[in-house]
This record gives C-alpha cells, structure tokens and sequence, in this order.
C-alpha cells in the first residue's frame, strides 16, 4: 500500500506542468481576480514552494494527510468526491487547471488562518521579496508604478502629507489664520 501511494504521487507530481513561468503563473491568477496588493508577491512564492506551479500536484502525507492543488489545500478544506469541507469544494476539482475554486478556498483559508497556515510560506517565502520584485518585471503584467513596493512607498507620502498638511491647518487656525488652499 505505502509503494502505490508513492507511486501515485509520483505520477500526478511529474504530470506537465500548467504554468511553465512564474510570469504565466502571475497572469492566471490576475485573470481569475487575485488582488494585486502587497500579497502577490507572497501567492506566487506560496505556489511555487508547495505545488511548483502543478495544478495537479497531490501528496499523501506520511500521516495520511491528503494535499491537492495548486496551493496543496488539506482535505480539511475539501470533500472527497462531492462538494463539501470548510471551503464548499469537491477535492477533485481542486487538481483540474481551473484554479478559480483552489484560489478562492486558499484566499478562504488565508483570511481565517494567515499564510502561516501552510508552513511552506513560513519556511521559505515569509522574509523574502524576490519573487515579488521578480514577477513586477513580468511583460505585459502590472506597472512597475502599481509594484506594492511603490504602492507603499506612494501611500506613506500621502499619509505624511495629509498629516504635515493638518497640522499647518491646526497651527493656522490656533493663531486666528485662515488657511487657503
């Protein structure tokens, strides 16, 4: 039995890849509408640490813990079979190369757990920026303008301003000033 699960696994884990790129990879999950924000970088890294881009991938655990997917969802999450499990899904259709219904449970488990929940982030993407700084150089993806790192960058300064700004409003209105604009 432990050499046909490994034999299993082994072949759904060489199986072709979907994504050959982390490019294309970031492109699919834009399509189907993962947000862009500061986390992306975090989803792409996730993605290639659990699943290396293999929307097939499955691994049974030595403590007989199934993992499916893209983003390697315990079957906590899923329902062997039919539609059922914390995220509504059946396991199955978690290794199919639609990832709408894989990206939308991981998104269901990071807004309940964090990404710690997959010990694969914390090990090898929670400290680290390449891949983010890596997929902002993808053609045709995002602008290296709306790149998170400049989202922040942009957004402090407005929060600076808006404050330098208030607080010269204050000042003005505290001498009998009235202040223009």
């Amino acid at each position: 039995m432990r050499y046909a699960c490994v034999i299993i696994c082994l072949f759904v884990c060489v199986s072709a890849k979907r994504f050959e790129t982390r490019c294309k990879l970031a492109r699919e999950l834009i399509k189907v509408g993962m947000p862009t924000d500061v986390f992306f970088g975090h989803w792409v890294c996730l993605i290639e640490k659990v699943s290396n881009r293999d929307t097939k991938a499955f691994v049974v655990t030595p403590s007989g813990k199934k993992l499916y997917g893209l983003y390697q969802i315990p079957s906590r999450w899923c329902r062997e079979g039919k539609k059922g499990g914390e995220c509504n899904v059946a396991c199955e259709s978690l290794l199919d190369d639609d990832i709408r219904d894989d990206t939308a449970c991981a998104v269901n488990i990071f807004h309940r757990e964090g990404f710690k929940y997959w010990t694969q982030w914390s090990a090898r993407c929670k400290n680290d920026n390449f891949i983010t700084k890596e997929i902002y150089k993808c053609p045709d993806l995002i602008s290296p303008r709306t790149s998170p790192e400049r989202m922040l960058h942009s957004d402090s300064l407005k929060v600076r301003r808006r404050y330098a700004r208030s607080s010269l409003q204050s000042r003005y209105s505290y001498f009998g000033l009235q202040w223009l604009q």
